[in-house]
This record gives structure tokens, sequence and C-alpha cells, in this order.
């Protein structure tokens, strides 16, 4: 998805993401003023800005910047925030290799099971499969609240003497995103791409295993 932003031009307008930084910019307290003036072309191009920079390593996070009304050129981020996303980098940095791993692997274990001429599962059963994991991925986020989910997955992975947690008052990061909002709605997104990439693997080993 990061080639299309993770849909940040939907997003922005299914979040209502525009009234949201014309409410929160004029509110910052950490000096970045007139964030709120700026295009949708200019916010557009930092959130692609901090896609591609946690995509690689982090770097040009801390040269991200907007224009004020007066021409002045104010920098996006503050200190926390950048270490955020260096962490967010770092951790990216760490998932990637697992994730190619892990796709070999299924490409191994598909490959061994057509050979093996093992009978591959129909679609009806890989759609409960898929339905069931969604009820209870469900239940638990809402047992638990969505939002202490998010705050216990961050707990877990970030260090403890680095700020991840940013009222929208602190941060334009924040503002620009929308976040947690953004967060949950990608995150939907994904596993919608993952299950159609499932139910398409199944229906291709389906049609090349024996029946």
């Amino acid at each position: 998805m990061q080639p299309f932003n993770f849909g940040y031009a939907f997003w922005y307008q299914q979040l209502g993401i525009e009234a949201h930084i014309e409410r929160f910019a004029p509110q910052n307290r950490q000096g970045k003023t007139g964030f709120e003036t700026t295009d949708y072309d200019t916010r557009y191009q930092l959130f692609a800005g901090i896609s591609e920079a946690v995509n690689n390593g982090g770097d040009g996070l801390r040269t991200l910047s907007y224009n004020t009304p007066d021409g002045t050129e104010q920098l996006l981020l503050t200190d926390p925030e950048a270490v955020h996303l260096e962490d967010v980098a770092k951790l990216i940095d760490l998932l990637v290799p697992i994730g190619w791993a892990a796709l070999a692997l299924l490409l191994v274990l598909a490959v061994v099971s057509l050979l093996a001429r093992m009978p591959m599962p129909g679609i009806g059963k890989s759609l409960l499969t898929l339905v069931v994991i969604a009820i209870i991925c469900a239940i638990v986020i809402v047992a638990v609240g969505p939002h202490e989910v998010f705050k216990a997955m961050h707990e877990m992975v970030f260090p403890d003497d680095h700020q991840w947690f940013f009222y929208y008052q602190d941060s334009l990061m924040t503002t620009l995103m929308k976040a947690p909002d953004i967060f949950f709605a990608i995150g939907a997104a994904w596993a919608l791409l993952a299950s159609i990439i499932y139910l398409a693997l199944t229906l291709l080993l389906r049609a090349l295993s024996p029946t």
C-alpha cells in the first residue's frame, strides 16, 4: 500500500481529516503555526514523506516541513515525534525480513502440498475460517476497547522511555493523520486485502490440486 500512501487520499475524505486539521492545528502548543492554512497537496506530500521515511530507516523525517502564511519554513515534527517515527522505521526493518520469510514458507508449503497431492479446502471452508477469525478479533477488540488495544500494542513494541502518545494540540503528526482513527482504517483495509489474497490463493491451489 505504500505506493498509494496507505490510501491517505481516500481516508482524508472519509475520516474528515480536513475539518480535523482546521480544528486542532490552530491549537498547537509546540510553536508549530499556520498548518491549518496549508492545502491538501502539501498535507498529502507530508504524509507521503513520512511513509517513505519510515520505510527507509527514518531518513528525511527531520527535514519534513511546510510554509507558514508569511512564507517561513516550519519543520513538521518535534524531536519526540521524530524519535517515535524512527522507532517505527526500526520496527519495519525488523518485520520486513520476517514477512518475506513467512511468504517463502507459504510458497514452500503450497508446493509440498501440491507434490504430495493433498486436497485443498474449498472456498466455503476458507470463508468460514476468515469469518471465525474476524469474529474472534472483533470480540476481543470490543471487550478490551479499541484504544486500549492500540495502547497495549504500542507499550509492547516501543521503548519505555520513548514517547509514542501525542495529543492533537501537541502534534501536527497526529493531527495530519487523525491518529489513531486512520490506523484502524488502514488495518481494516490490510485485513481485507489479506483476505482477498488468501481466498485467491485457496482457489488457485484448489484448482491445481486433486479433487
